[in-house]
């Protein structure tokens, strides 16, 4: 029954008819195609590529690929890794998603799970890709199961300094709840990676 809401929530992502999908550089309307062709092979292999490049949309349906054994080893794990970067990144049916798969995998990597997206949230963040400031804020948030103010209010304000104004809202409730002394820490801690890593960079 479980598989079978995700399959739902996956097909609602593809496009109506292929026909409609035009050939395109665009790795989402690929996928589409390959899928409808029935093609699963090149559609894993496409999703896996696009997915570690950063796309959304793909982790996610790499996520569902995951959970249903699609052209791949079935892994309840990786299913939940691919389905919360997606969520962390914004993805509504991501975030369902993962909480159809979370009682499948056993407690203990849950954090873990964090762990592996904070990694590679962080590295695309100091690259230069500014909304994963805000995704990293997210993965401290208590929507994900293991909160901690003081990151999510740090990653929060480096997200507003880099100019995401999704973020002030929840920066400016956590500044309410921190400890001046906590949340004056973090402002120059913000302060001292804007310096490093966006100095001379552009917003992206």
């Amino acid at each position: 029954m479980l598989r079978r809401v995700l399959l739902v929530i996956l097909v609602a992502g593809l496009g109506l008819l292929p026909t409609l999908v035009r050939a395109s550089d665009d790795p989402v309307a690929r996928l589409d195609q390959l899928i409808l062709a029935k093609d699963f092979d090149n559609a894993v292999k496409l999703a896996r590529e696009a997915a570690e490049a950063g796309n959304v949309e793909v982790q996610f349906r790499l996520g569902v690929f995951f959970w249903h054994g699609v052209c791949l080893t079935q892994n309840y794990l990786e299913a939940l890794r691919w389905t919360t970067l997606a969520a962390l990144s914004g993805h509504e049916k991501a975030f369902a998603a993962r909480k159809i798969i979370l009682p499948t995998v056993d407690a203990p990597n849950w954090p873990k799970v964090l762990d592996w997206c904070r990694q590679r949230l962080q590295k695309n963040a100091e690259a230069g890709f500014n909304p994963a400031l805000f995704a990293m804020a997210k993965s401290y948030s208590p929507d994900f199961g293991f909160e901690n103010p003081v990151e999510e209010y740090y990653w929060a304000s480096l997200a507003v300094a880099i100019g995401d104004s999704s973020a002030r809202k929840r920066r400016d409730e956590l500044s309410k709840k921190l400890p001046i002394v906590d949340a004056a820490k973090a402002q120059d801690r913000a302060a001292a990676w804007v310096q490093k890593f966006r100095s001379e960079k552009p917003p992206g």
